[in-house]
């Protein structure tokens, strides 16, 4: 399970969520977008690992996600591989599912916007999307993202959830909603064994 972070890096919450996987039997990889400028750790505040993130083209993250992919390969030979990412880490799901990237089997992206023009034609995977229903700036994207699943043929559900907002999984912020995450998690975990199994 390759686990992708948030728009401020590889966080405590982010490894928690690699832990969780890990606990119910996968094998998780957290991975560090910002590796390639020394890690998340490296930078003095989130506001700068934000703005790097920033600054990095797609096809880098594109090349690191892909690589990323393939050690996960290499480490669970044989065994179907899944992703789940949050905000900005949704956001790169829905980019290498883009990127003709036929290895994953599922992919939960949680509220990420989707980039303009997505094409997941070369994606095999089945993809559960999750979004917040007081996120309209994510939201505005929903009917897009599913229409690219649709157009691409990919087994797909999208699932909003009410009354919460953006980053409402994420216990670390303001916007966590425990009944709302609990739900999701066990949307998540039926999903990934469904079709990963």
């Amino acid at each position: 399970m390759l686990v992708i972070h948030e728009n401020r890096g590889l966080t405590d919450h982010v490894r928690s969520v690699a832990g969780r996987l890990a606990a119910t039997g996968y094998s998780a990889l957290a991975l560090d977008l910002l590796s390639r400028d020394g890690g998340t750790a490296s930078f003095t505040d989130t506001a700068e690992a934000t703005a790097r993130l920033g600054e990095i083209p797609p096809e880098q993250f594109v090349a690191d996600m892909k690589a990323a992919v393939g050690e996960l390969g290499r480490r669970a030979e044989g065994l179907e591989l899944g992703m789940i990412g949050f905000c900005f880490g949704g956001g790169m799901i829905w980019l290498l599912l883009s990127s003709a990237e036929p290895r994953l089997a599922a992919a939960v992206p949680f509220y990420g916007p989707l980039s303009d023009d997505a094409d997941m034609t070369g994606s095999e995977a089945a993809v559960l999307g999750v979004y917040a229903e007081q996120d309209d700036r994510v939201n505005a994207t929903r009917d897009a993202a599913e229409a690219a699943l649709r157009e691409a043929g990919l087994t797909h559900e999208i699932v909003t959830f009410p009354g919460v907002g953006h980053a409402f999984f994420n216990d670390t912020g303001q916007r966590y909603d425990a009944e709302a995450a609990a739900q999701a998690w066990e949307r998540v975990t039926a999903w990934f064994d469904q079709h990963l199994a």
